[in-house]
């Protein structure tokens, strides 16, 4: 098996889609889809249950349906997250002294 982009849990954008309206959409990855065969296009790939917090436009057996919760596939996400555990230890707080002090005229 491909490593996935995504994991449950994650939050994610859509970077390409069937429905180019989708594209850009922000949406957060709840678990494997039940039917990994729910997408005509990416059949053999991972597909996701997700939900958006605007609804997504989907093709439904010919018929353009709008849905927050619904089939994606793993392929058209990149995930959204900080830094890793260990990077995050690293960063600090840098102290700043003096603030230049503007003149409005």
């Amino acid at each position: 098996m491909a490593k996935l982009n995504c994991k449950p849990g994650d939050l994610a954008v859509v970077i390409t889609a069937h429905n180019p309206e989708n594209i850009g959409t922000i949406l957060r990855v709840i678990k494997k889809h039940h039917n990994q065969n729910a997408l005509v296009d990416f059949k053999g790939s991972h597909i996701w249950m997700a939900e958006a917090p605007r609804p997504m436009l989907y093709d439904v057996g010919g018929k353009m349906v709008r849905r927050r919760k619904g089939a994606v596939p793993d392929a058209i996400l990149r995930p959204i997250r900080g830094l890793p555990a260990n990077d995050e230890m690293r960063v600090t707080k840098t102290k700043v002294d003096k603030l230049p002090v503007l003149e409005v005229v």
